[in-house]
């Protein structure tokens, strides 16, 4: 049974940043645009670097280790163009922010 588990507050993530969180054993970015929140699987398939401590820049974040870009909301990759990332269902109850990472969504 998938169920949405509580992975930050809101107060923890500012407009334009990004926090790195452990789920149910799955290390995953939560990253804040524009006051909406998306979740996103935290290592780039690239060589592993972690997303969260790159750069944000609207809904697209780039990977501090080589610079491969993917879009937080849908997890696609916009630069090289190569693999994409899977995201997480999110929801904000109260100052709650809840992910569900039992079910994946891959971009395609």
């Amino acid at each position: 049974m998938s169920q949405f588990v509580k992975a930050a507050t809101t107060d923890q993530i500012q407009p334009g940043r990004c926090i790195g969180v452990k789920v149910d054993g799955v290390f995953i970015g939560i990253y804040n645009v524009k006051g909406e929140y998306y979740a996103m699987n935290n290592i780039c398939p690239h060589l592993g670097g972690v997303l969260s401590y790159g750069f944000l820049d609207n809904n697209c974040v780039t990977c501090p280790l080589h610079m491969w870009e993917f879009d937080v909301t849908t997890g696609k990759c916009v630069w090289p163009g190569e693999e994409s990332i899977p995201t997480y269902p999110v929801k904000v109850e109260g100052d709650d922010i809840l992910v569900n990472v039992d079910t994946p969504v891959q971009a395609s």
